[in-house]
């Protein structure tokens, strides 16, 4: 929680955080297209949608969906905020 109280608004906390998943997701797959909505669908606070190439075999997609879930679940444990990322093929 102590990163948390670094922000103003719950909404410069998200911006960073999805800054944050989007350079992960760059560093795994550098030509994988991000989509971010922050469109809210009950309690969800934003959305990451990744697509990656078509090239990419299932064990490198898994790979990509268990790194994005993994943080997005950290990023909830730690500042509440409910960041859905997904993989798209």
């Amino acid at each position: 929680m102590a990163k948390a109280a670094q922000f103003d608004t719950k909404e410069g906390l998200l911006d960073q955080k999805l800054r944050e998943l989007t350079l992960l997701v760059k560093e795994l797959r550098s030509d994988a297209k991000i989509e971010i909505s922050s469109e809210r669908y009950e309690d969800e606070d934003a959305h990451v949608r990744i697509y990656p190439p078509p090239d990419l075999s299932p064990d490198e997609i898994l790979q990509l969906e268990l790194t994005l879930g993994q943080r997005c679940t950290d990023i909830l444990l730690e500042t509440g905020l409910f960041i859905v990322g997904a993989v798209y093929d």
